[in-house]
């Protein structure tokens, strides 16, 4: 009977979820960190499931992506005022549930957010030793969930536009020694990104 039970649940499944679509998506991504903000180049590669047929199609998948950051503004620190410029990497793994409305679709987003960045210290915060920190470069990791959604239309060539907005709060630790007893080592701060990309569906 278990078998049986087990045999019609596969059929079922197979015949609700049978379209798996992979995509890559490459788009421009703009990231706060507490007072900093920053300018990334976005690559990302995912595998969706969605239903064979219906205006409404639901479907679920997972997303590795990378963004690549080449520009900065403001400073990530707490408690400092600084203005500076940056670079960095980071690593994200959402899910994905979403529905498609013949081409149109709407998605919410959850998962985890890793970056590592590098900042320039410019200006002086008030009360620091400005001999230890005028010329200070940080390498911080930032690290937490993320949350959001998003919206865009898949093209009957397999092209797709959309864009996204996520939150989060993420921990955040300095991990080189150029700091003085000025700056806190480990903060935590708001995460707020918006993206706009296109993609191919394969």
């Amino acid at each position: 009977m278990k078998r049986i039970l087990i045999l019609i649940a596969v059929f079922a499944t197979s015949n609700l979820f049978g379209a798996t679509i992979k995509q890559t998506t490459i788009g421009y991504t703009y990231v706060e960190l507490n007072k900093a903000s920053y300018q990334a180049v976005e690559i990302g590669t995912s595998v969706v499931v969605i239903t064979k047929k219906g205006i409404i199609r639901p479907y679920t998948g997972v997303e590795i992506s990378a963004p690549i950051f080449f520009d900065s503004k403001g400073t990530n620190l707490q408690d400092a005022d600084n203005k500076g410029t940056g670079y960095g990497v980071a690593l994200q793994v959402p899910l994905i549930f979403g529905l498609d409305i013949s081409g149109f679709y709407i998605q919410a987003m959850g998962g985890y957010n890793i970056s590592w960045l590098n900042d320039s210290l410019k200006n002086i915060p008030s009360g620091a030793q400005i001999g230890a920190l005028k010329t200070a470069k940080t390498k911080t990791i930032s690290q937490g969930f993320i949350y959001g959604g998003g919206l865009g239309y898949s093209f009957t060539s397999n092209f797709t536009i959309g864009v996204r907005f996520l939150k989060g709060s993420m921990k955040n630790e300095i991990i080189n020694e150029p700091t003085s007893a000025a700056i806190n080592k480990q903060y935590k701060t708001n995460y707020t990104k918006i993206m706009a990309l296109i993609g191919y569906n394969f």
